[in-house]
């Protein structure tokens, strides 16, 4: 092997170098509607989309919608109330 190459599997050369996002989709959807909260997109009280206009909108399943608004409200950004939807903190 020649002087800089890095073996296959070698992961030693560039890891730090590539940025890195959240990995996985909970994580995206989670990061981009606390932005969009954060922004105040939507009103103190004002009602979230649906969980199946989020899921549509993220092309994501709505379990994992459902994942990011608990996560969200353990934030403290978004409360839950059944039967009416999610409503900004």
């Amino acid at each position: 092997m020649q002087s800089g190459q890095v073996a296959q599997g070698d992961h030693r050369g560039n890891a730090q170098d590539v940025p890195r996002g959240p990995e996985r989709p909970y994580e995206t959807v989670a990061a981009d509607l606390r932005r969009r909260i954060t922004a105040n997109e939507w009103a103190v009280d004002e009602a979230l989309p649906t969980t199946a206009a989020l899921a549509e909108h993220y092309h994501v399943s709505q379990s994992t919608v459902t994942r990011v608004l608990r996560i969200l409200a353990g934030e403290g950004l978004v409360r839950t109330v059944p039967r009416w939807g999610t409503f900004r903190a």
